[in-house]
């Protein structure tokens, strides 16, 4: 029996068990049950499409039907991880535009109402960008709008955003091993320190 790979197993169980799940949100549907939010609302690209607009825009550069926004220029909004305060996510990317026109967007991530991080964003309606932070250890990722709102000029207005592919790694509370991962484990150290300690002996002999 290899007692070296048996100790190399049980570590990389133990260490698989406190390993985190990554997702990628698209709102295909409207929302997702990872989340709560304030302020948010899906828009089907199905039944309403828009080449001009930055909803559209952000539709064909995720390659999806639906889309989040900030219905009614609702500012703040919140996408809430389900579990809160206590689940966290890391923030990993998005991709948004504004939906009519031009605006520094205040992007945040919070922790049982703690702010942790910030940034802002320049978004239009005229090219989705990708933001990835990479923010840990956050509950909640809040969007403001900007007051710099310049109107494109096209079929709607107001400071809109549109969201897609939301992509988190999930925290995942590490399980209790079972039994036999530990014995696995301890019964391989045990048998490399034996082995290395005879080696030891018999080079002194």
């Amino acid at each position: 029996m290899n007692f070296r790979k048996i100790a190399i197993a049980g570590a990389v169980a133990l260490a698989m068990s406190g390993a985190a799940q990554a997702t990628n949100i698209s709102f295909e549907g409207g929302a997702d049950p990872l989340f709560s939010t304030i302020g948010v609302s899906y828009l089907n690209g199905a039944t309403y499409f828009d080449p001009t607009s930055g909803y559209t825009a952000v539709a064909l550069a995720t390659g999806t039907q639906w889309v989040a926004y900030n219905p009614y220029e609702a500012s703040p909004s919140s996408f809430l991880i389900t579990g809160a305060p206590t689940a966290t996510f890391t923030l990993n990317s998005f991709v948004i535009a504004g939906a009519w026109g031009s605006q520094t967007l205040s992007i945040e991530g919070y922790n049982d109402g703690v702010q942790l991080h910030s940034s802002s964003l320049a978004v239009s309606s005229a090219s989705p960008i990708t933001f990835s932070p990479g923010w840990a250890g956050i509950d909640e990722l809040r969007i403001s709008t900007g007051n710099d709102y310049v109107s494109a000029g096209l079929g709607g207005n107001g400071q809109h955003w549109a969201l897609d592919s939301l992509t988190i790694n999930e925290s995942v509370a590490a399980p209790v091993p079972e039994p036999e991962t530990y014995a696995m484990m301890l019964a391989g150290l045990g048998m490399l320190g034996f082995m290395a300690r005879r080696r030891k002996l018999t080079a002194a002999a």
